[in-house]
Protein backbone atom coordinates (compact mmCIF):
# COMPACT_ATOMS: atom_id res chain seq x y z
CA UNK A 1 0.00 0.00 0.00
CA UNK A 2 1.14 3.45 -1.01
CA UNK A 3 -0.12 7.09 -1.04
CA UNK A 4 -1.02 9.00 -4.01
CA UNK A 5 -2.40 12.31 -4.56
CA UNK A 6 -5.79 11.99 -6.17
CA UNK A 7 -9.49 12.52 -6.17
CA UNK A 8 -11.40 9.42 -5.60
CA UNK A 9 -14.63 8.91 -4.02
CA UNK A 10 -15.73 4.81 -3.38
CA UNK A 11 -17.61 3.55 -0.13
CA UNK A 12 -14.33 4.02 1.65
CA UNK A 13 -13.95 7.35 1.30
CA UNK A 14 -13.40 9.75 4.66
CA UNK A 15 -13.14 13.26 4.85
CA UNK A 16 -11.60 15.90 7.95
CA UNK A 17 -9.66 18.79 7.83
CA UNK A 18 -6.05 19.90 9.12
CA UNK A 19 -5.53 21.97 12.04
CA UNK A 20 -5.67 25.16 9.89
CA UNK A 21 -9.48 24.15 9.02
CA UNK A 22 -8.48 22.82 5.00
CA UNK A 23 -10.32 19.90 3.79
CA UNK A 24 -8.64 16.76 3.31
CA UNK A 25 -10.40 13.49 1.34
CA UNK A 26 -8.82 9.73 1.78
CA UNK A 27 -10.06 7.11 -0.07
CA UNK A 28 -8.35 3.40 -0.58
CA UNK A 29 -8.02 1.70 -4.01
CA UNK A 30 -7.70 -1.74 -3.16
CA UNK A 31 -6.41 -4.63 -5.32
CA UNK A 32 -5.28 -7.84 -5.56
CA UNK A 33 -1.75 -8.99 -4.96
CA UNK A 34 0.73 -8.07 -6.66
CA UNK A 35 -1.27 -5.24 -7.36
CA UNK A 36 -0.39 -2.65 -5.47
CA UNK A 37 -3.63 -0.49 -2.94
CA UNK A 38 -3.39 2.68 -2.72
CA UNK A 39 -4.52 5.81 -0.38
CA UNK A 40 -5.92 8.64 -2.86
CA UNK A 41 -5.55 11.68 -0.83
CA UNK A 42 -6.87 14.87 -1.90
CA UNK A 43 -6.57 18.15 -0.05
CA UNK A 44 -7.48 21.32 -2.71
CA UNK A 45 -5.71 23.77 -0.22
CA UNK A 46 -2.54 22.22 -0.14
CA UNK A 47 0.51 22.11 -2.59
CA UNK A 48 2.78 19.30 -1.75
CA UNK A 49 6.41 20.21 -3.21
CA UNK A 50 9.03 18.51 -0.85
CA UNK A 51 7.25 15.71 0.06
CA UNK A 52 4.18 13.66 -0.15
CA UNK A 53 1.00 11.84 2.20
CA UNK A 54 2.44 9.17 3.05
CA UNK A 55 1.17 5.52 5.10
CA UNK A 56 3.01 5.51 8.18
CA UNK A 57 1.79 2.14 9.35
CA UNK A 58 -1.48 0.11 9.60
CA UNK A 59 -2.79 -2.67 11.71
CA UNK A 60 -6.27 -4.44 11.37
CA UNK A 61 -8.38 -2.05 9.25
CA UNK A 62 -6.76 1.04 10.79
CA UNK A 63 -4.18 3.24 8.90
CA UNK A 64 -2.32 5.92 10.13
CA UNK A 65 -0.80 8.92 7.75
CA UNK A 66 1.17 11.70 7.54
CA UNK A 67 0.16 14.49 5.76
CA UNK A 68 2.99 17.67 5.01
CA UNK A 69 0.61 20.72 5.45
CA UNK A 70 3.71 23.66 5.05
CA UNK A 71 5.21 23.52 1.53
CA UNK A 72 8.00 25.89 2.58
CA UNK A 73 8.75 24.86 6.10
CA UNK A 74 12.13 22.82 6.78
CA UNK A 75 10.84 19.21 6.45
CA UNK A 76 10.39 18.04 10.52
CA UNK A 77 7.06 17.10 12.57
CA UNK A 78 5.97 20.63 12.64
CA UNK A 79 5.19 20.46 8.88
CA UNK A 80 3.69 17.21 9.16
CA UNK A 81 -0.03 15.91 10.34
CA UNK A 82 -0.64 12.70 11.27
CA UNK A 83 -4.44 11.04 10.54
CA UNK A 84 -5.92 7.93 11.60
CA UNK A 85 -7.88 6.48 8.65
CA UNK A 86 -10.92 4.14 9.13
CA UNK A 87 -12.10 3.23 5.57
CA UNK A 88 -14.90 0.83 7.44
CA UNK A 89 -16.03 3.86 9.42
CA UNK A 90 -15.74 6.62 6.86
CA UNK A 91 -13.48 8.35 9.71
CA UNK A 92 -10.40 10.55 9.53
CA UNK A 93 -9.09 11.87 12.45
CA UNK A 94 -6.43 14.23 12.93
CA UNK A 95 -3.79 13.40 15.90
CA UNK A 96 -2.39 15.73 18.24
CA UNK A 97 1.05 17.07 17.08
CA UNK A 98 3.74 15.17 17.80
CA UNK A 99 6.30 18.24 18.73
CA UNK A 100 8.81 18.66 20.00
CA UNK A 101 9.21 14.58 19.67
CA UNK A 102 10.91 13.90 16.53
CA UNK A 103 10.83 10.09 14.76
CA UNK A 104 11.07 8.89 11.28
CA UNK A 105 8.60 6.79 9.35
CA UNK A 106 9.78 3.38 9.51
CA UNK A 107 10.14 3.79 13.49
CA UNK A 108 6.52 3.84 14.35
CA UNK A 109 3.69 1.15 14.93
CA UNK A 110 0.40 1.52 15.05
CA UNK A 111 -1.91 -0.48 17.11
CA UNK A 112 -5.45 -1.45 16.61
CA UNK A 113 -7.39 -2.01 20.56
CA UNK A 114 -10.58 -3.65 21.23
CA UNK A 115 -11.65 -3.89 17.52
CA UNK A 116 -10.33 -0.38 16.93
CA UNK A 117 -12.63 0.88 19.70
CA UNK A 118 -9.24 2.96 20.51
CA UNK A 119 -5.38 2.89 19.49
CA UNK A 120 -1.98 3.60 20.25
CA UNK A 121 0.91 4.71 18.22
CA UNK A 122 4.78 3.96 19.44
CA UNK A 123 7.55 5.18 18.15
CA UNK A 124 10.92 4.70 18.75
CA UNK A 125 13.94 7.96 18.25
CA UNK A 126 17.44 8.41 19.45
CA UNK A 127 20.33 5.61 19.53
CA UNK A 128 23.18 7.03 22.06
CA UNK A 129 26.27 5.17 23.32
CA UNK A 130 26.73 4.84 27.12
CA UNK A 131 30.19 5.12 28.04
CA UNK A 132 32.14 3.13 31.07
CA UNK A 133 33.43 5.76 32.14
CA UNK A 134 35.74 8.31 31.38
CA UNK A 135 37.13 5.44 28.83
CA UNK A 136 35.85 5.10 25.14
CA UNK A 137 34.08 1.72 26.09
CA UNK A 138 30.81 1.29 24.82
CA UNK A 139 28.59 -0.85 27.76
CA UNK A 140 24.67 0.27 26.68
CA UNK A 141 22.40 2.48 24.17
CA UNK A 142 19.70 5.00 25.12
CA UNK A 143 16.58 5.39 23.54
CA UNK A 144 13.31 7.04 24.05
CA UNK A 145 9.60 5.19 23.36
CA UNK A 146 7.28 8.02 21.93
CA UNK A 147 3.62 6.59 23.06
CA UNK A 148 0.24 8.23 22.34
CA UNK A 149 -3.40 6.43 23.20
CA UNK A 150 -6.13 7.72 21.85
CA UNK A 151 -7.89 7.02 25.36
CA UNK A 152 -6.24 9.00 26.86
CA UNK A 153 -6.20 12.84 27.44
CA UNK A 154 -2.41 12.86 27.99
CA UNK A 155 -1.73 12.83 25.09
CA UNK A 156 1.98 12.00 23.87
CA UNK A 157 4.35 10.86 26.28
CA UNK A 158 8.06 9.95 26.54
CA UNK A 159 9.71 7.20 28.19
CA UNK A 160 13.44 6.58 28.52
CA UNK A 161 14.51 2.86 27.11
CA UNK A 162 18.12 1.47 27.22
CA UNK A 163 20.21 -1.74 25.69
CA UNK A 164 22.56 -2.90 28.54
CA UNK A 165 23.37 -6.73 26.70
CA UNK A 166 24.98 -6.05 23.33
CA UNK A 167 23.81 -9.37 21.80
CA UNK A 168 24.66 -8.62 18.56
CA UNK A 169 28.67 -7.50 18.89
CA UNK A 170 28.88 -11.08 20.43
CA UNK A 171 26.89 -13.02 18.27
CA UNK A 172 27.55 -10.82 14.62
CA UNK A 173 30.03 -8.57 15.18
CA UNK A 174 30.32 -5.65 12.29
CA UNK A 175 33.08 -5.63 10.26
CA UNK A 176 36.31 -3.24 11.31
CA UNK A 177 36.40 -1.04 8.73
CA UNK A 178 32.59 0.01 9.39
CA UNK A 179 32.19 -0.83 13.34
CA UNK A 180 33.24 2.31 14.83
CA UNK A 181 30.77 4.67 12.51
CA UNK A 182 27.64 2.50 12.84
CA UNK A 183 25.08 2.75 15.65
CA UNK A 184 23.97 -0.57 17.48
CA UNK A 185 20.42 0.51 15.84
CA UNK A 186 19.01 2.10 12.92
CA UNK A 187 15.23 1.16 12.40
CA UNK A 188 14.11 0.44 8.92
CA UNK A 189 10.79 -1.09 9.27
CA UNK A 190 8.68 -1.35 12.01
CA UNK A 191 5.86 -4.62 13.23
CA UNK A 192 2.88 -4.42 15.02
CA UNK A 193 2.95 -8.20 17.21
CA UNK A 194 0.02 -6.67 19.64
CA UNK A 195 -1.89 -8.96 22.28
CA UNK A 196 -2.64 -7.90 25.58
CA UNK A 197 0.46 -5.57 26.20
CA UNK A 198 0.97 -4.58 22.46
CA UNK A 199 4.30 -5.96 21.08
CA UNK A 200 6.39 -4.02 18.90
CA UNK A 201 9.27 -4.80 16.86
CA UNK A 202 11.39 -2.30 15.70
CA UNK A 203 13.86 -3.76 12.68
CA UNK A 204 16.92 -2.72 12.08
CA UNK A 205 17.58 -5.21 8.49
CA UNK A 206 21.48 -5.14 9.13
CA UNK A 207 21.45 -6.05 12.21
CA UNK A 208 18.57 -6.83 14.09
CA UNK A 209 15.02 -6.55 16.25
CA UNK A 210 13.94 -4.78 19.23
CA UNK A 211 10.76 -6.75 20.24
CA UNK A 212 8.85 -4.35 23.45
CA UNK A 213 5.57 -4.81 24.91
CA UNK A 214 4.98 -1.23 24.68
CA UNK A 215 1.47 -0.94 26.61
CA UNK A 216 3.05 -2.72 29.79
CA UNK A 217 3.56 -0.41 33.00
CA UNK A 218 7.45 -0.63 32.22
CA UNK A 219 8.05 -1.44 29.19
CA UNK A 220 12.02 -3.36 28.03
CA UNK A 221 13.24 -4.29 25.07
CA UNK A 222 14.25 -7.70 24.28
CA UNK A 223 17.45 -7.95 21.58
CA UNK A 224 16.61 -10.45 19.07
CA UNK A 225 19.83 -11.02 16.67
CA UNK A 226 18.69 -11.56 12.97
CA UNK A 227 20.51 -14.78 11.52
CA UNK A 228 24.06 -14.23 10.46
CA UNK A 229 24.30 -12.93 6.72
CA UNK A 230 24.53 -15.49 4.26
CA UNK A 231 28.07 -16.08 2.87
CA UNK A 232 27.40 -14.04 -0.88
CA UNK A 233 26.73 -11.07 1.16
CA UNK A 234 29.49 -10.56 3.90
CA UNK A 235 31.22 -8.03 1.20
CA UNK A 236 27.97 -6.16 0.93
CA UNK A 237 27.81 -6.07 4.23
CA UNK A 238 26.43 -2.41 5.68
CA UNK A 239 28.12 -1.25 2.39
CA UNK A 240 24.93 -1.22 0.51
CA UNK A 241 22.89 1.93 1.34
CA UNK A 242 19.64 0.32 1.52
CA UNK A 243 19.40 -2.54 3.05
CA UNK A 244 15.91 -3.15 1.66
CA UNK A 245 17.46 -4.14 -1.28
CA UNK A 246 18.77 -7.61 -0.51
CA UNK A 247 15.83 -8.17 2.72
CA UNK A 248 12.64 -7.82 4.31
CA UNK A 249 10.95 -9.25 7.87
CA UNK A 250 7.26 -9.40 8.49
CA UNK A 251 5.19 -10.73 11.14
CA UNK A 252 2.82 -13.36 9.71
CA UNK A 253 -1.11 -12.71 9.70
CA UNK A 254 -1.69 -14.99 12.88
CA UNK A 255 0.84 -13.00 14.43
CA UNK A 256 2.26 -16.51 15.15
CA UNK A 257 5.70 -16.46 13.42
CA UNK A 258 8.11 -13.51 12.39
CA UNK A 259 9.30 -14.26 9.02
CA UNK A 260 12.98 -13.03 7.17
CA UNK A 261 14.11 -13.37 3.79
CA UNK A 262 17.79 -12.37 2.28
CA UNK A 263 18.97 -12.24 -1.18
CA UNK A 264 22.32 -13.00 -2.66
CA UNK A 265 22.10 -11.17 -5.91
CA UNK A 266 24.95 -11.88 -8.92
CA UNK A 267 25.92 -10.30 -11.92
CA UNK A 268 27.18 -12.45 -14.88
CA UNK A 269 30.64 -13.72 -14.38
CA UNK A 270 33.03 -15.01 -16.99
CA UNK A 271 35.14 -17.76 -16.09
CA UNK A 272 38.24 -17.96 -17.64
CA UNK A 273 40.28 -21.11 -19.18
CA UNK A 274 44.03 -20.87 -18.06
CA UNK A 275 46.57 -20.71 -20.66
CA UNK A 276 47.48 -23.83 -22.16
CA UNK A 277 51.09 -22.55 -23.17
CA UNK A 278 54.01 -19.83 -21.66
CA UNK A 279 52.90 -17.87 -24.85
CA UNK A 280 49.70 -18.16 -24.98
CA UNK A 281 49.44 -16.47 -21.56
CA UNK A 282 52.44 -14.05 -22.14
CA UNK A 283 50.30 -12.93 -24.81
CA UNK A 284 47.38 -12.25 -22.52
CA UNK A 285 44.95 -14.40 -24.64
CA UNK A 286 42.64 -16.24 -22.04
CA UNK A 287 39.67 -18.04 -23.06
CA UNK A 288 36.36 -17.71 -21.63
CA UNK A 289 35.12 -21.27 -20.83
CA UNK A 290 31.78 -20.51 -18.77
CA UNK A 291 29.35 -17.95 -18.63
CA UNK A 292 27.77 -17.53 -15.28
CA UNK A 293 24.70 -15.43 -16.13
CA UNK A 294 23.66 -12.63 -13.51
CA UNK A 295 21.10 -14.42 -10.60
CA UNK A 296 19.87 -14.60 -7.19
CA UNK A 297 19.61 -16.57 -4.62
CA UNK A 298 17.13 -16.49 -1.71
CA UNK A 299 16.47 -17.97 1.90
CA UNK A 300 13.98 -17.59 4.38
CA UNK A 301 13.87 -18.56 7.99
CA UNK A 302 10.85 -18.19 10.78
CA UNK A 303 10.86 -16.98 14.14
CA UNK A 304 7.84 -18.63 16.39
CA UNK A 305 5.39 -15.98 18.72
CA UNK A 306 5.32 -15.65 21.73
CA UNK A 307 10.10 -15.37 20.99
CA UNK A 308 12.09 -17.08 23.49
CA UNK A 309 15.34 -16.52 22.26
CA UNK A 310 17.47 -16.03 19.03
CA UNK A 311 18.17 -19.31 18.69
CA UNK A 312 14.58 -20.07 17.73
CA UNK A 313 15.21 -18.65 14.41
CA UNK A 314 15.08 -21.73 12.02
CA UNK A 315 16.01 -21.55 8.46
CA UNK A 316 13.06 -22.16 5.67
CA UNK A 317 13.00 -21.88 2.04
CA UNK A 318 15.65 -21.88 0.17
CA UNK A 319 15.57 -20.63 -3.82
CA UNK A 320 17.28 -20.07 -6.40
CA UNK A 321 15.96 -17.59 -9.12
CA UNK A 322 16.76 -20.64 -12.14
CA UNK A 323 14.50 -23.01 -10.34
CA UNK A 324 11.71 -20.77 -10.67
CA UNK A 325 9.46 -22.62 -13.01
CA UNK A 326 6.37 -20.83 -15.00
CA UNK A 327 2.75 -21.76 -16.08
CA UNK A 328 2.51 -21.47 -19.64
CA UNK A 329 -0.93 -22.26 -19.34
CA UNK A 330 -1.49 -18.34 -17.86
CA UNK A 331 -1.23 -17.01 -21.43
CA UNK A 332 -1.00 -13.33 -20.12
CA UNK A 333 1.91 -13.47 -17.96
CA UNK A 334 3.78 -16.19 -20.17
CA UNK A 335 3.55 -13.97 -22.92
CA UNK A 336 4.88 -10.42 -20.86
CA UNK A 337 7.47 -12.40 -19.32
CA UNK A 338 8.77 -13.69 -22.98
CA UNK A 339 9.21 -10.34 -24.03
CA UNK A 340 10.29 -9.00 -21.07
CA UNK A 341 13.20 -11.57 -20.60
CA UNK A 342 14.28 -11.15 -23.91
CA UNK A 343 13.48 -14.75 -24.95
CA UNK A 344 12.12 -16.32 -28.15
CA UNK A 345 11.04 -19.31 -26.37
CA UNK A 346 10.38 -20.01 -23.10
CA UNK A 347 10.31 -17.16 -20.42
CA UNK A 348 13.22 -16.69 -17.85
CA UNK A 349 13.27 -14.95 -14.54
CA UNK A 350 16.89 -15.21 -14.59
CA UNK A 351 17.45 -12.23 -17.16
CA UNK A 352 15.42 -9.89 -15.15
CA UNK A 353 16.72 -7.76 -11.92
CA UNK A 354 14.84 -8.14 -8.95
CA UNK A 355 15.71 -7.10 -5.67
CA UNK A 356 14.05 -5.10 -2.42
CA UNK A 357 11.88 -8.24 -1.42
CA UNK A 358 8.38 -7.73 0.15
CA UNK A 359 7.50 -10.82 2.22
CA UNK A 360 3.49 -11.77 2.25
CA UNK A 361 1.68 -11.85 5.27
CA UNK A 362 0.37 -14.92 4.19
CA UNK A 363 1.90 -18.45 3.25
CA UNK A 364 5.75 -18.25 1.28
CA UNK A 365 4.85 -15.72 -1.16
CA UNK A 366 7.55 -13.16 -1.37
CA UNK A 367 7.00 -9.70 -4.05
CA UNK A 368 10.03 -9.00 -6.01
CA UNK A 369 10.35 -4.78 -7.56
CA UNK A 370 12.20 -5.20 -10.54
CA UNK A 371 12.91 -2.31 -13.30
CA UNK A 372 13.78 -2.96 -16.87
CA UNK A 373 13.53 -2.09 -20.74
CA UNK A 374 12.35 -4.46 -23.37
CA UNK A 375 13.33 -4.68 -27.01
CA UNK A 376 9.58 -3.11 -28.07
CA UNK A 377 8.41 -1.33 -24.36
CA UNK A 378 9.74 1.73 -22.58
CA UNK A 379 11.49 1.24 -19.19
CA UNK A 380 8.89 -0.73 -16.65
CA UNK A 381 8.65 -0.40 -13.39
CA UNK A 382 6.98 -4.54 -11.82
CA UNK A 383 6.16 -6.20 -8.88
CA UNK A 384 7.01 -10.00 -9.61
CA UNK A 385 5.59 -12.46 -6.97
CA UNK A 386 7.24 -15.92 -6.53
CA UNK A 387 6.21 -18.96 -4.19
CA UNK A 388 9.15 -19.34 -2.61
CA UNK A 389 8.09 -23.18 -1.18
CA UNK A 390 6.81 -24.64 -4.13
CA UNK A 391 9.81 -22.83 -6.63
CA UNK A 392 6.47 -20.80 -8.69
CA UNK A 393 6.43 -18.09 -10.23
CA UNK A 394 2.68 -16.18 -9.31
CA UNK A 395 2.33 -13.39 -10.90
CA UNK A 396 3.36 -10.02 -12.30
CA UNK A 397 1.66 -6.63 -12.05
CA UNK A 398 3.17 -2.96 -13.86
CA UNK A 399 3.85 -0.10 -11.87
CA UNK A 400 2.41 3.04 -12.71
CA UNK A 401 5.82 4.71 -13.17
CA UNK A 402 4.44 8.05 -12.84
CA UNK A 403 3.78 7.44 -9.04
CA UNK A 404 7.77 7.74 -8.88
CA UNK A 405 8.86 4.35 -7.80
CA UNK A 406 12.07 5.07 -9.78
CA UNK A 407 14.48 5.35 -6.40
CA UNK A 408 13.30 3.27 -4.03
CA UNK A 409 10.05 0.93 -3.73
CA UNK A 410 8.30 1.84 -0.45
CA UNK A 411 5.62 -0.54 0.07
CA UNK A 412 3.88 -0.64 3.57
CA UNK A 413 2.06 -4.01 3.52
CA UNK A 414 -1.50 -4.59 4.96
CA UNK A 415 -4.66 -6.70 5.90
CA UNK A 416 -7.16 -4.24 5.56
CA UNK A 417 -8.53 -5.99 2.10
CA UNK A 418 -9.70 -8.84 4.32
CA UNK A 419 -11.31 -7.00 7.25
CA UNK A 420 -13.46 -4.80 4.45
CA UNK A 421 -14.35 -7.93 2.73
CA UNK A 422 -15.53 -9.32 5.91
CA UNK A 423 -17.87 -5.92 6.19
CA UNK A 424 -19.12 -6.45 2.68
CA UNK A 425 -19.96 -10.27 3.84
CA UNK A 426 -21.63 -8.98 6.84
CA UNK A 427 -23.84 -6.46 4.93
Amino acid sequence: MRCYIAYLRNDTTAWGATSSGLPIQVTLRAACPPLLSYLCVHCPGLTFIRSAPRVVATDADLVLLRVPINPTAPIDVRSWEYFLYRPRAHQLDLLPNPHPRSFHDSATALLSREDGAWYAVAALSGCCPVYEGNSDSIIGWDFHLHLYRSSDSEGWITMPMSVEELLRDKLAPLPGGVADDMLYHETTKTLTIGGERGKVAWVDLWRGIFLCDVLSERPVFQDIPLPVPARGNWGRLLQQCDPNYIRDVTISRHKDTIKYIEMEIWSPKKLMKTPDSYLEWVHGKPTVTEVIPAGWKATTWSLPVPVGSFTDWQPDCEVEVKDVTMDASDQHHYNLLSELSGSDTAPTLQNLPMAYPTISIDGDIVYLFSSTKTRHMEKLELVIAVDLRNKTFRGVAELDVQKNYVVKPAFCTSEICIYLRKSAAHQ
